[in-house]
């Protein structure tokens, strides 16, 4: 929704925001400029969401709180630079920082831009751990292993919300604050069944990614991936354990990129050095060796794409074509979101 689409967008939101936070300090008084976009799911009682918006500050005092009826705790991963006061109590949230709120306290803050991820969840609900200590304004660094283990959680949980069920969500939801509780050197009971897996899900998503970034770049053990992470080497193991290991995630993540690269090059084997080198191999012999023990044929028999260019790489972030090309959808499959 924006104020060019709609005249009283701005009034709309402000409105529908009130009993969460006044809304003040908008450029232009929302008139122009003005935009807003929330995508929220509700798990029981909790709910999480992505929100969009532009520079403003929100502000929660005591009338808000009294007229809300709300005895919640909100958890905000901030994309943006963003400054509070949490009741006389400054925090300043950087890109990738999660902050506590209680929203039975005053807070005041400013953001260059609104993107955040919210994740509200009733008190009666919060760890008594977490209701113990004076948590309204704590922040986790996005740059502690922490705060980007909590960060990568709930964006996962947002990512694949809408094919949660009921209770998963609400796995999902609690294990934010399993996770968090670890990393603040806190102990509560053991997680359950369904908050362990919501955990290593996320464990084998931030683990995906720093291999995939550091794919190339020397080689990197698991050791080193679980010390990126934040996790203990058996936590990694475990977490892996349903995908055959983290050692054969890693080089099949590697067998793909070069599948995909030989395909986009026309099937041409002439780079095998150079792709041997990239993806972290010892040796061409090495790489055509495992190739073959994965996919049942060599590197020299790799079909060329149907987009490929003698030469040059395709380009396989996204494609508008119009020849039939479900072979690209495979390199994309094959791929992920690394590339």
């Amino acid at each position: 929704m924006t104020s060019e689409t709609h005249a009283g967008a701005f009034d709309i939101y402000r409105e529908t925001l009130s009993e969460l936070y006044a809304v003040s300090d908008v450029m232009h008084r929302g008139r122009k400029g003005f935009s807003s976009q929330t995508k929220m799911m509700r798990f029981a009682g909790s709910t999480v969401g992505r929100a969009r918006s532009v520079a403003q500050t929100l502000v929660r005092d005591a009338d808000t709180i009294r007229r809300s009826g709300l005895d919640h705790i909100s958890v905000i991963l901030s994309f943006s630079n963003a400054a509070a006061d949490f009741d006389g109590r400054d925090g300043r949230a950087d890109p990738g920082s999660v902050q506590f709120r209680d929203l039975n306290q005053p807070t005041r803050s400013r953001g260059d831009d609104i993107d955040m991820i919210n994740m509200m969840v009733p008190r009666h609900q919060i760890p008594n751990w977490l209701l113990t200590t004076n948590f309204h304004g704590l922040i986790m660094p996005g740059k502690s292993p922490g705060g980007r283990l909590v960060a990568s959680h709930l964006i996962t949980l947002v990512e694949v919300s809408d094919d949660l069920t009921e209770d998963e969500g609400v796995a999902a939801i609690e294990a934010t604050f399993v996770i968090a509780e670890r990393f603040l050197g806190r102990r509560g009971p053991a997680p359950t069944p369904a908050q362990t897996e919501a955990v290593q899900r996320t464990i084998r998503r931030r683990a995906m990614h720093i291999v995939d970034t550091h794919i190339g770049h020397g080689k990197l053990t698991a050791g080193r991936v679980a010390t990126l992470i934040g996790v203990s080497r058996s936590s990694l193991f475990r977490a892996f354990e349903p995908m055959g290991g983290v050692l054969t995630y890693v080089r099949h993540r590697k067998l793909d990129r070069v599948y995909a690269a030989v395909r986009a090059r026309g099937g041409a084997t002439s780079v095998l050095q150079d792709l041997a080198d990239q993806q972290g191999f010892d040796s061409v012999r090495q790489m055509k060796s495992t190739f073959r023990t994965r996919f049942g044929f060599s590197l020299t028999d790799v079909p060329p794409s149907s987009l490929a260019r003698p030469g040059r790489s395709i380009a396989i972030h996204a494609a508008h074509v119009d020849v039939p090309a479900n072979d690209i959808v495979l390199d994309w499959l094959r791929i992920g979101e690394a590339i």
